[in-house]
């Protein structure tokens, strides 16, 4: 039994550490893609070509303080509001456009530059907390003036929307939804440097939920904050498909943020269904991404394979390593028969591959890549994986060499990325310019 207890706690430890990050966030490594040639701001509306970046964002987090120079600030704890504002991030030392749009972090090498929260701002709110609410007929319901305001959010939400893809060469919106143990900094911050090192196409959006409080009980509470966190994102992703000027919407999750997204389409999914209507049409889902997903491998099974989850987006790619250790204390903890995010491709049976060579458009992505950071957050830091993630996202482009993504098919829909993915193109961006500590931030 002491056993036992030993072995959890370390193993839960181990998750915090895996999972988590250090206190600053630098720059990661320019994704391949970025260095084979031409410039991928050139075709940038000058609108955009600035060096702080500008996140939307959703968060049912609680608010820890505000200022009036810096905005809000979010902690892990639980809040029945369901806010909508604007995070400014921005980048230590300063630069000007010029260096940043030309900078280029080399491999291996950690970032001089680090991300910081220059601000943020609410604008709105999609739902109000439970003792906002009045009993009438026996049931909770909104008040008129909530009613009101949440409605009137909605429209604002809109509003931003339709001004930032009015100069979008498409109109598609990126959202974002992080894992266990990261703060609402960390997921501003992986969306934006994504977002940039892509080009900037779209609306980014990051949706926080309350997770982050680390310590030994950091996963469970985490756990059942992603449970708690379902409501608000049903609310929020039929808010932004319901806005008139989004054409798509690219839906990304990354680890434990993959069964909540999961969960929630899942109910959508049924809701919509019970309509006679198709989930994928009416929330405009382009891409479903589940990027090292946190997932039980038999519920993945059932949602995907029963219940149709697989029709609710255009195109659903799954990345996932076998070398992902966070994963395989997630396994070990919950002892479960696998996490699909570590799941080992070549145990796949035969009746299985037959059955997913009749899928469409729906595919896993072996990533047998290392190097660039911890083995859980390859998707988004690793140049190779980045890449590909780019050129699926950005450039609606399909597996493949003949597609533009040249990777090694191992059998039905299962794919394989390796360390030198893109790297025997010519590379025309190879050395980083000298940028001042003391830089400018100059917008143009």
């Amino acid at each position: 039994m002491i056993a036992r207890m030993q072995h959890l706690l370390a193993a839960v430890f181990s998750l915090a550490v895996l999972f988590g990050c250090d206190t600053k966030t630098y720059l990661i490594s320019t994704p391949t893609v970025a260095l084979t040639g031409g410039d991928m701001f050139a075709n940038l509306p000058p609108e955009m070509r600035t060096v702080d970046m500008e996140i939307l964002y959703a968060a049912d987090r609680n608010i820890v303080s505000k200022s009036p120079i810096l905005g809000i600030q979010y902690g892990h704890g639980r809040s029945g509001q369901l806010a909508v504002g604007v995070a400014t991030v921005a980048l230590n030392p300063p630069m000007n456009w010029e260096q940043l749009s030309s900078y280029v972090a080399a491999p291996k090498r950690k970032a001089k530059h680090s991300l910081l929260l220059k601000s943020a701002m609410e604008f709105g709110s999609l739902a109000v907390p439970l003792s906002q609410m009045e009993v009438r007929e026996g049931r909770y319901r909104l008040s008129n003036e909530d009613a009101v305001l949440l409605k009137d959010s909605e429209l604002k939400l809109h509003e931003e929307l339709a001004k930032r893809l009015k100069y979008a060469p498409k109109k598609d919106v990126y959202l974002y939804v992080h894992g266990f143990n990261n703060s609402f900094e960390d997921a501003v911050f992986r969306l934006g440097m994504m977002w940039h090192m892509a080009g900037r196409p779209g609306v980014p959006i990051a949706y926080t939920w309350p997770a982050g409080r680390g310590g030994l009980t950091g996963y469970a509470y985490d756990r059942e904050s992603g449970e708690f966190t379902i409501f608000h994102l049903k609310k929020f992703i039929k808010a932004v498909a319901a806005c008139p000027d989004v054409e798509r919407i690219h839906l990304i999750a990354h680890s434990r943020g993959t069964d909540v997204v999961c969960t929630a389409l899942r109910e959508l999914n049924i809701e919509i269904r019970a309509k006679n209507l198709r989930a994928q049409e009416q929330l405009k889902l382009e891409n479903l991404v589940l990027a090292a997903p946190d997932m039980d491998a038999d519920v993945f099974e059932q949602r995907f394979a029963i219940e149709d989850l697989h029709l609710a987006a255009r195109r659903v790619t799954v990345y996932l390593s076998s070398t992902d250790l966070a994963l395989a204390v997630s396994d070990w903890l919950f002892d479960s028969r696998a996490r699909m995010g570590n799941l080992t491709t070549d145990k796949i049976s035969e009746d299985a591959k037959q059955k997913l060579s009749q899928l469409k458009n729906f595919w896993f992505i072996d990533c047998r890549v290392k190097g660039f950071s911890s083995s859980h957050d390859y998707v988004f830091a690793h140049p190779a994986v980045l890449s590909d993630l780019i050129l699926l996202l950005r450039d609606d482009k399909d597996p493949g060499a003949e597609n533009g993504r040249p990777m090694k098919l191992r059998f039905a829909c299962v794919w394989e990325i390796d360390n030198d993915y893109l790297a025997n193109l010519p590379k025309v961006l190879t050395t980083q310019p000298a940028v001042p500590a003391t830089a400018p931030a100059t917008q143009p």
